[in-house]
C-alpha cells in the first residue's frame, strides 16, 4: 500500500476517534492434546476430568474445553444461554467464536476473550428474534487457544414465534455489514532482537467471526518510523489472524504502536491499534484484554431487563506506568449512542486491573442486542489525548 494512503487509513482512524470525543456463554467434556514439555498443574477437578487427564502421555498440553448444557430448546425471539469452561495446563490466550448460529440471531460471549491461566470460564448467549426461522440447529462453540482450534458442538431448537408469550418477540438484532475487530500483542513489554506476536480476531455486527477477511498491519516505532507492514494478511474461519515483527538488537525502546485495519466486500471496514513497550519508555502504553457486561461484583451477564444496572467491565495491563482514561461508548440495537462514560485509571508498570463503569439505561430502551465500545486514552480527547487501546463486547437488553 503507497505511503500516502496509509497515512489516509491512519488518518480517518484520528477522526473517527476524535468523533466519539464529540459524543462525551451439562455438555460432555472434550479433551484435546497437543505435544509440549510443560507439567499438568495440581487441581482439584471431577473424576471424568481427572480420567481424561490420565489418558493423556504424561508432559503435554491439554486443553479441556466443556459446554454446559449440550443443548437447548427456545422460541423465535427468546434466548439460550450455556456455561464454558477451558482448562489447560499453561498459561493461554483464548479467543471465542460461534458457528452455525441461526439467521437473524447474535451470539454474545461474556467474554469472548482472555487468558486461561490455567482455566478460562465464560458465557455463551444465543440471542434469537422473532425472524430466526424455527428449526434444529447445530452450533459449535470454537476456542482459539494460542492459535490452535478447538471445538465443542452443541444442539439448538428453535419453535416457531407463534408459542411465545413473552416479550421477546420485540428483540432486535443487529445486521450482520458492520466490521468490528480486535487487536493486541502476546506481551506488553519486549527487548530489543525479540519477536512480537501480534493476533486479533474480527467479527460482525452479529457477533459472528468474519472469515478470510483482508487485514493489514502496520507497527511504528516511538520515532514514527516503520518497523513492520503486511496488507496481504488473512482472517481463518475463526475470524483470527496472527503477524509476527521482529525487533533488531538496536531497535529504539519506548512505546510501539500497531495499527490493524479490516476490509471485506459487502462489510464496512473498521480500523483498530494498540501499543507495547520495548525496553523501557516515558510515554504510555497499555493493551486492553477483555472487556464484558455484568454486574457491580463483576460477574458477567449477558441479558439484561429496563432499569436494571449495567455494568462494563474493561480488564487493562499496562505496559509502562499508565496515568489516562478509560472511556465507554453505548450504542443501542440501531447503532444509536446511548451512553458515554469517561474514567480516569492509574496503572504501574506490567499491572494489570479491572475496572467497571455502571449505568442505567432510562426511559423504555429498544430491546435488543447492544454494542460496546471500550477505548483508553492517555489524556482527553479535548486535551490532545490519543486513544491507545480499543476493543467491543455486547448485551442483549430483554424486556
Amino acid at each position: 500500500m503507497p505511503n500516502g494512503t496509509r497515512m489516509q487509513t491512519m488518518a480517518a482512524l484520528v477522526l473517527l476517534m476524535t468523533g466519539l470525543s464529540a459524543l462525551q456463554a451439562s455438555g460432555a467434556l472434550t479433551s484435546f492434546v497437543a505435544a509440549d514439555t510443560s507439567p499438568i498443574p495440581n487441581q482439584t477437578v471431577s473424576q471424568t476430568t481427572q480420567t481424561e487427564i490420565m489418558q493423556a502421555i504424561s508432559n503435554i498440553v491439554t486443553v479441556m474445553l466443556q459446554v454446559q448444557p449440550s443443548s437447548n430448546t427456545i422460541s423465535a425471539g427468546e434466548f439460550a444461554k450455556f456455561s464454558i469452561q477451558i482448562m489447560v495446563n499453561s498459561t493461554a490466550d483464548v479467543f471465542l467464536d460461534a458457528r452455525g448460529v441461526p439467521q437473524n440471531s447474535v451470539a454474545i460471549f461474556t467474554p469472548n476473550v482472555g487468558v486461561a491461566n490455567p482455566s478460562f470460564n465464560s458465557g455463551l448467549t444465543i440471542v434469537t428474534s422473532a425472524d430466526t426461522p424455527p428449526g434444529n440447529y447445530n452450533v459449535s462453540t470454537v476456542a482459539i487457544i494460542n492459535g490452535k482450534e478447538f471445538a465443542k458442538s452443541l444442539g439448538l431448537q428453535i419453535l416457531a414465534t407463534s408459542s411465545v408469550t413473552g416479550t421477546y418477540t420485540t428483540m432486535n438484532v443487529p445486521f450482520g455489514t458492520t466490521l468490528a475487530m480486535i487487536v493486541g500483542t502476546d506481551q506488553p513489554q519486549y527487548q530489543p532482537n525479540s519477536t512480537i506476536n501480534i493476533q486479533g480476531q474480527v467479527t460482525d455486527a452479529t457477533g459472528s467471526a468474519v472469515s478470510d477477511a483482508t487485514v493489514s498491519v502496520q507497527v511504528d516505532a516511538p520515532t514514527g518510523a516503520e518497523l513492520f507492514y503486511s496488507e496481504s494478511i488473512h482472517t481463518n474461519p475463526a475470524g483470527t489472524f496472527q503477524a509476527h515483527a521482529r525487533l533488531t538488537p538496536s531497535s529504539p525502546t519506548g512505546t510501539y504502536t500497531v495499527f490493524a485495519s479490516a476490509t471485506k466486500v459487502g462489510y464496512s471496514s473498521v480500523t483498530t491499534r494498540t501499543t507495547f513497550v520495548v525496553g523501557a519508555a516515558t510515554t504510555p502504553s497499555v493493551v486492553i484484554k477483555a472487556v464484558y457486561a455484568g454486574d457491580n461484583s463483576g460477574k458477567p451477564i449477558s441479558t439484561f431487563t429496563r432499569g436494571q444496572t449495567i455494568w462494563v467491565w474493561i480488564v487493562i495491563q499496562s505496559g509502562s506506568a499508565f496515568k489516562g482514561y478509560v472511556w465507554i461508548q453505548v450504542r443501542d440495537p440501531n447503532g444509536v449512542p446511548v451512553q458515554i462514560q469517561v474514567h480516569f485509571v492509574q496503572l504501574d508498570a506490567g499491572e494489570t486491573i479491572k475496572d467497571g463503569l455502571g449505568f442505567t439505561l432510562l426511559g423504555n430502551p429498544t430491546l435488543g442486542v447492544y454494542t460496546v465500545n471500550a477505548l483508553v486514552s492517555d489524556k482527553l480527547i479535548s486535551q490532545g489525548g490519543t486513544f491507545l487501546a480499543s476493543s467491543e463486547a455486547q448485551f442483549a437488553v430483554i424486556g
